[in-house]
């Protein structure tokens, strides 16, 4: 992923946007330490897939813990309860 330092994206900025929206991730940094991203509008951030997978993880857990069987299936209130937790 590429970085530019503060300074470069701040002359640069248009150059930098036209990256991005050809789907490139820029990182600026400023004094040499990463302090943002730019990335295409719609992606999905990385914090929010790991929150998404360590939730899968968790479900997981559940479903092996409440018969002692991960493949036993899930009831309709139990899946639901599961979709509804996400949208609180």
């Amino acid at each position: 992923m590429p970085t530019v330092t503060a300074f470069e994206a701040k002359t640069r900025f248009g150059e930098l946007l036209e990256r991005v929206a050809r789907g490139e991730e820029i990182v600026i940094t400023r004094h040499e330490k990463p302090v943002a991203r730019i990335v295409p509008e719609g992606r999905k951030s990385v914090e929010g897939v790991r929150q998404a997978v360590a939730g899968l993880h968790a479900l997981r857990g559940v479903i092996a813990a409440r018969q002692g069987d991960a493949s036993a299936p899930l009831s309709d209130a139990e899946i639901e309860a599961a979709i509804n937790e996400g949208r609180e």
